[in-house]
């Protein structure tokens, strides 16, 4: 008994003396740390030696802890992680914050070339560009002559103009004089008599009203088929009923109809109309007045002028194409900009630039006088 207790008493004071030493090794290591960081301040301090070790960890756990606050990096088990995935977690939070940087200034560096083109745009629409601050003023041979040559060409090339422009003048006056002529010598020496004119007069009244009472028919039945549209009628209900169409489906149905009224009836009609006053004017084309006495065949099969060859008559007398062609007016169909500076527009420049709109969309394919007439009575009534 006694053999055991004294057995148990020597463990425990195996276990004190060794929790003992382990005390005093602690003590010495920490005594050791702090010495080992005096002698470390002490080179630093003297210049011998360079940061404290302790110092620099304290400094990179300052950055490190900074960082993953602007980063928004929050890892827990850092030491657990591989080496990989903790790289692969840096580098996405880094690209959380630098993707919307670069984002932004790809955008600012789009708006800056857009902002400087639209100013380049603008100073030359108000004539600061000037062709004369980018000639040559060196006074080399080569740009000399150059000069020459070019002064030389501007010479000619204006010739010519002047020369074209008086022959046109020349043609026009000529034509008007013949006009006045004929027209003077059909009413003083004209054979025509009055039972042809008579008859003539009654065939293109006659022809006049069935066109106008077709005009009336077409504007009825556009009328009805928006009205229709207007009220949905059941049978359209019925029809859709089944379908997947939504309201823009049954809307572009609608307008479908409309579209087709007005094209297939309205716009045929109205060109019939205008194209038989047309025939009437290229009826009387001779220019010897006593031709009209024989019997001539019906021109008007030959010099039929189409209503939309009209319509581009009046947008050459107009200068439509230099309207719509001007720098101004680009600019505002290209930037959507108000360049009227509050005015209203007038019913000419809206016009110039519908038919305008008709040849830039309508040429290309090559589509047909009608196609062309159709879609500008369809503009017209929008």
């Amino acid at each position: 008994m006694l053999h055991v207790i004294s057995g148990v008493i020597n463990d425990v004071d195996v276990e004190s003396k060794v929790a003992l030493q382990k005390t005093k090794q602690k003590e010495l290591i920490c005594q050791l740390k702090s010495q080992l960081e005096d002698l470390e301040k002490y080179a630093y301090e003297t210049g011998n030696a360079d940061l404290p070790q302790s110092m620099i960890l304290e400094r990179q756990n300052i950055i490190i802890n900074h960082i993953k606050e602007k980063l928004n990096f929050n890892v827990d088990d850092l030491c657990k992680l591989p080496v990989d995935d903790l790289r692969w977690q840096v580098d996405y939070a880094i690209s959380q914050i630098v993707s919307p940087l670069k984002m932004k200034e790809q955008l600012v560096s789009q708006l800056k070339t857009q902002i400087a083109d639209l100013e380049r745009f603008i100073n030359y629409l108000q004539g600061e560009v000037s062709t004369e601050t980018l000639a040559c003023t060196c006074a080399c041979p080569v740009h000399t002559s150059g000069s020459a040559g070019s002064t030389s060409y501007a010479k000619k090339s204006f010739n010519r103009k002047t020369e074209e422009e008086n022959r046109t003048k020349t043609l026009n006056t000529v034509k008007k004089v013949v006009a006045l002529l004929h027209m003077f010598l059909v009413s003083q020496l004209g054979c025509g008599s009055e039972r042809v004119r008579r008859n003539f007069k009654k065939k293109s009244v006659h022809n006049w009203r069935d066109l106008r009472t077709r005009l009336d028919i077409a504007v009825e039945h556009v009328i009805e088929t928006i009205a229709e549209t207007e009220r949905h009628p059941e049978d359209d209900d019925i029809a859709n009923e089944n379908d997947y169409a939504s309201d823009s489906d049954s809307m572009s149905h609608c307008n479908a109809r409309v579209t087709t009224a007005v094209r297939k009836h309205l716009a045929t009609s109205i060109r019939d109309l205008i194209q038989h006053g047309l025939m009437s004017d290229a009826r009387s084309s001779s220019v010897v007045p006593f031709v009209g006495c024989f019997p001539q065949r019906n021109s008007s099969t030959y010099n039929l002028m189409h209503a939309w060859e009209l319509i581009l008559k009046y947008y050459e007398i107009k200068n439509g194409h230099r309207y719509n062609s001007s720098p101004a007016q680009k600019l505002s169909q290209s930037f959507n900009l108000d360049l009227a500076g509050g005015r209203v527009v007038s019913s000419k420049q809206s016009l110039l630039t519908t038919i305008g709109n008709i040849i830039a969309s309508h040429s290309p394919y090559k589509r047909s006088s009608d196609s062309h007439f159709k879609a500008f009575i369809c503009a017209s009534l929008k």
